[in-house]
């Protein structure tokens, strides 16, 4: 009798799990179809879909609650290709920039050597300085493109030439110079390989595989050089302004840490949750500007177009060194 009671009691808790399964499965089915569509998703079981479902709700829990508000935050979310993974998962993969003491080996920006009169709003996608935007996929290496992006419009000033260069080349051969290829790095090192390698090569000639791979430059896939890199004192918004205003795309790096990052999707974003000094995420800064009265920087990541306004962000400009984006920032020289 007790074990028929058990037998039945047990039976009852797993049709109950089922249950409740099948009710969260079908959660939005449709809207969950086009999004798995749409970013190419797909998974090996029916239990890994599930709980990556459950995740997915959450995510879009939180966009649609931020939204009810957005008028009060300034900018709006939107579910994209990174809503089915959890907040550990994404701390893992996207935040791995390698903040380090760079005082030794690079030269400092000096605002005093070029104009203070600097224009309203400058956009360098216009100058033919910023190449399209790139996916680094599920590889922690921001660092490599936001070194690359700021090397790519320092090129194709100099040389009236844009060429993309190839992220892959620093992820598999700038190891020696303190990089850790998909697991995170800097700027400053990845300068550094560029320098002692005396080139990088092409995207075209060592093209991106999203995973650390062996070394394969070639000296016959070379796309640009570069002599050293100069640093902006740090957290001088000013000398961030100036040298985009008169250099070109600037290497920089944030703490992009928090959610409302992840699904930014348009307006001028400013968080008061994130730090001026944890650095996690590196990106390019490719202009600025005003909107609605807010002032912006125009910042290049590299989460491909179907994060943020096409895969750019507008960041708080002049608000405190908002998110550490004038804390970390550099570009290189030819």
């Amino acid at each position: 009798m007790k074990s028929a009671l058990v037998f039945t009691l047990a039976l009852l808790a797993v049709l109950a799990v089922k249950a409740a399964a099948a009710a969260v499965q079908f959660s939005y089915t449709e809207e969950w179809h086009m999004w798995k569509t749409q970013h190419g998703k797909s998974y090996g079981s029916v239990r890994e879909e599930l709980e990556r479902h459950l995740v997915w709700l959450a995510n879009r829990e939180y966009i649609n609650a931020h939204n009810q508000n957005s008028h009060i935050f300034g900018f709006t979310l939107a579910m994209n290709h990174l809503g089915d993974i959890t907040d550990a998962e994404y701390e893992e993969i996207y935040s791995t920039y390698c903040d380090i003491d760079h005082g030794n080996y690079t030269k400092v920006y000096d605002p005093s050597r070029y104009s203070s009169t600097l224009p309203d709003a400058i956009d360098w996608r216009t100058n033919n300085a910023v190449t399209s935007i790139k996916d680094q996929g599920y590889c922690g290496a921001s660092y490599a493109f936001s070194a690359v992006g700021a090397l790519e419009g320092a090129n194709a000033l100099a040389t009236g030439t844009l060429t993309s260069l190839s992220e892959q080349n620093i992820i598999d051969c700038s190891i020696p110079y303190g990089n850790h290829g998909c697991k995170g790095g800097n700027m400053y090192d990845t300068y550094l390989y560029i320098v002692a390698n005396e080139g990088i090569d092409t995207s075209a000639s060592y093209p991106y595989s999203a995973k650390q791979l062996g070394c394969s430059y070639s000296v016959s896939g070379r796309g640009a050089r570069i002599s050293n890199s100069i640093s902006i004192e740090s957290g001088s918004e000013e000398g961030l302004q100036s040298a985009v205003a008169n250099i070109g795309p600037i290497a920089v790096a944030v703490d992009a840490q928090s959610s409302a990052f992840r699904y930014y999707s348009s307006g001028v974003y400013s968080s008061t949750q994130c730090s001026s000094s944890t650095l996690t995420h590196a990106m390019v800064v490719t202009g600025y500007g005003t909107y609605n009265g807010k002032e912006y920087y125009l910042v290049k990541n590299s989460f491909g177009t179907n994060w943020g306004m096409n895969g750019y962000i507008l960041m708080a400009r002049n608000k405190y060194n908002q998110c550490g984006i004038a804390t970390d920032a550099s570009y290189p020289t030819l």
